[in-house]
């Protein structure tokens, strides 16, 4: 009896496989950051949307924690299609769509909401035009979180204290000098290499939202956080343009709909792990500090001082947008 049971489970499994329908389109998308972190659960919820929007047509295999590759690595891939979709934070993006710089302008904006009015709205399109230009289509804005910096030394409670600092920034040129003029001395690298660069002293403060720094395990290696909020950095869902023109059109708007309602769902995700993980932060054992609001002035101050430069470098037209999304967080 127990033989004859074993060979109809066997049956039964092969005949499930045999109808089961296989993908006829298998996509791969790049995650810098742990599995854990909103930006990869969201991107797990974004696969299971797919499959079930496209009766399984389509399969997307997500990547975790820079499994395919850096990020300059996988950006270059998704040029040509070899890897479908990358999540990055924008300030990474800058080296091939220098406008996208417009985004980590530091005490740009000022509050998160505002941000994603701008994004989702013509700033993002406008930004969306220029990436498309260059062989991305971006497909959606993910949250983040405002970054503080953290580091070794000292809490930041004045702006001399950020003075030699050897701070890893976002390779982003107005992030180098807004540091420079800050007193620090910038090193821009890939999120997949700070950890290790911070345990070995090749830097000594970074600055990160968060959530980043605890999933990052980044309180093992740096003493002080103090919640500078200079910058909130969103992040950009980009898929290669060579795979979505492989896709009917009714499996490319099955796509698109299902990162749309991924970003909805990350967001509210990531605003409710940056608040719950600063307790964390400070069970692990680090030091947080709030910045008093006279050196937040000063931060201010001194970031609009490389704001003239800084456009120069985001094309013709920048200054009349960066102008508009000024007024726009007034």
């Amino acid at each position: 009896m127990k033989a004859k049971w074993s060979v109809l489970t066997v049956c039964l499994a092969l005949l499930v496989a045999f109808n089961a329908q296989a993908a006829e389109y298998t996509l791969k998308f790049a995650n810098p950051v742990p599995k854990d972190h909103s930006w990869g659960r969201a991107a797990e919820e974004f696969s299971k949307m797919v499959a079930e929007v496209t009766g399984g047509r389509v399969e997307v295999q997500v990547y975790h924690a820079g499994a395919l590759g850096k990020i300059r690595e996988v950006l270059e891939m998704a040029k040509v299609g070899t890897v479908d979709f990358v999540l990055s934070g924008t300030g990474h993006v800058t080296g091939y769509v220098p406008e996208m710089g417009i985004t980590v302008l530091p005490y740009l904006w000022k509050d998160t909401q505002t941000m994603f009015e701008a994004l989702d709205g013509p700033f993002g399109q406008w930004l969306g035009e220029r990436l498309s230009a260059k062989g991305y289509e971006i497909v959606g804005w993910w949250d983040n979180g405002f970054r503080h910096v953290s580091n070794n030394a000292r809490p930041i409670m004045k702006v001399e204290d950020m003075k030699g600092l050897k701070i890893r920034c976002l390779p982003a040129k107005v992030h180098v000098d807004f540091f420079k003029a800050l007193g620090a001395a910038p090193t821009p690298m890939g999120w997949t290499e700070l950890y290790q660069a911070l345990q070995q002293g090749v830097v000594d403060a970074q600055e990160n939202p968060p959530a980043m720094v605890y999933l990052g395990k980044l309180h093992e290696v740096q003493k002080y956080y103090s919640l500078t909020s200079h910058v909130n950095e969103p992040g950009n869902v980009l898929m290669s343009k060579a795979s979505l023109n492989k896709l009917p059109k009714d499996l490319q708007l099955a796509v698109k709909v299902s990162v749309q309602k991924a970003s909805i769902w990350q967001r509210a995700a990531n605003q409710k792990d940056n608040e719950e993980v600063m307790q964390k932060l400070v069970d692990a054992g680090m030091k947080i500090n709030e910045v008093p609001d006279e050196t937040i002035a000063e931060f201010r101050k001194i970031a609009q001082s490389v704001y003239p430069d800084a456009v120069k470098g985001f094309g013709a037209d920048a200054q009349e947008v960066v102008d508009i999304v000024i007024f726009f967080n007034q």
